[in-house]
């Protein structure tokens, strides 16, 4: 009986929140904010599933509006649309783009950003509380999985990508796979964490066992030089301070694009300010010249369906089945190096394939390889549940 009770009372209060949600005032517009490209990426702007650098651009011409991916090139912004049939890039506009933002919870927005699959939009196109995004009367934002961003015509349910450097165009079904962004006016977004859902969600916890854990690292946009994030718990290296040469000093796990290339470093509080430090190339990077960067965000335990920890290069090496995962992005990882007989540490990256670790000291590379790495501690996440970890579903 009381099983029953709480289900109600879950019931009720996700009754009561869809009420107060639809009845709410109406919801923001969409938030468009102009670009530079060749400059660093502007704040909140909106990610594009399982992609760490990639972002929903957009360029109006001639009363069209066309729809495109933006990334981070060394700190930078770079874009591509297709328009017509012709293939454009930043010079081709004037450098000038705009990126779509999103700042604040569905609370106040009255709405949230969802990814949902072609083929299931086709089967409720007329659900008025999830409607796609739509610049003009027809032109709506699509992802092609794994591969780019492109513009759909939905009244006529074609998409046109840039892809290998080629303009291509998908008729209806062979779109069935991809995802188009939608305004969600009705549901919750995954692991939010403002104080409505934090109250369905504990209700949650008591009635029902989880099966929606996110299985996701959750990477924040910054720029080097920005105000230091307190509202935000972002990953420190070992969850302590490290012995450095200068004393002790929290280091965070970072993420930065040279090239095209994932590559992990660390950021930390400088005057209360975000600086950073990259290795690429056999070259060290630091704060200015970073540009753009992304920080690792702690998602609680309970919501991720993982945790977060550190195991020795060694451990992590081994061959066989483990309880987790090394964290990476390509085969690159954050890691741990003690540097000297002193014990002095400092946050950089560990490649997994070729064996070798650098980080940034006194603005040199340092590099080690081999077994002088093996006790260098890695970034790990051991998984809770069965699955696959760093992979969210989208139906």
């Amino acid at each position: 009986m009381n099983e029953i009770i709480k289900i109600l009372d879950l019931d009720v209060l996700i009754a009561v929140f869809v009420n107060l949600r639809t009845s709410e005032k109406k919801a923001a517009e969409d938030s468009w904010v102009e670009q530079v490209v060749g400059a660093p990426l502007i704040s909140n702007p909106v990610q594009i599933p399982d992609q760490h650098n990639m972002y929903v651009a957009r360029y109006d011409s001639d009363g069209f509006v066309y729809f495109g991916k933006a990334w981070n090139e060394s700190g930078v912004v770079e874009c591509e649309f297709a328009c017509r049939e012709n293939k454009l890039k930043g010079s081709d506009i004037n450098n000038k783009i705009k990126i779509l933002t999103y700042d604040g919870n569905h609370i106040v927005k009255g709405f949230f950003y969802e990814w949902v699959k072609f083929v299931k939009w086709l089967r409720h196109p007329n659900d008025e509380f999830r409607v796609p995004l739509r610049c003009g009367t027809s032109s709506g934002v699509i992802f092609w999985p794994e591969k780019t961003l492109g513009t759909l015509n939905i009244e006529k349910k074609t998409a046109t990508f840039v892809y290998a450097e080629k303009i291509v165009s998908l008729a209806e079904s062979e779109l069935y796979d991809c995802l188009i962004l939608m305004r969600n006016f009705r549901d919750r977004p995954p692991y939010c964490r403002c104080e409505e859902c934090t109250k369905i969600d504990a209700l949650e916890k008591e009635t029902y066992s989880s099966d929606h854990l996110i299985m996701v690292n959750e990477w924040a946009d910054y720029r080097v030089g920005d105000t230091f994030p307190k509202t935000k718990r972002l990953i420190k290296a070992l969850d302590r301070p490290l012995n450095t040469l200068n004393g002790p000093q929290e280091q965070y796990v970072a993420l930065w694009y040279h090239f095209g290339q994932a590559i992990m470093g660390r950021a930390w509080n400088e005057n209360n300010k975000i600086a950073a430090a990259f290795v690429s190339r056999k070259m060290p990077f630091l704060s200015k010249v970073i540009g753009s960067l992304q920080l690792l965000v702690q998602i609680p335990p309970s919501a991720a369906g993982f945790d977060y920890s550190w195991q020795p290069y060694a451990e992590v090496a081994k061959i066989g089945a483990k309880e987790w995962n090394p964290v990476h992005i390509g085969f690159a990882s954050p890691c741990v190096l003690v540097i000297d007989q002193e014990g002095h540490e400092y946050l950089g990256s560990a490649d997994l394939k070729e064996e070798f670790a650098t980080t940034v000291i006194k603005n040199e590379v340092f590099r080690l390889e081999g077994r002088g790495i093996y006790n260098f501690k890695v970034f790990i996440a051991t998984v809770f549940i069965t699955g696959f970890f760093d992979i969210k579903k989208h139906d």
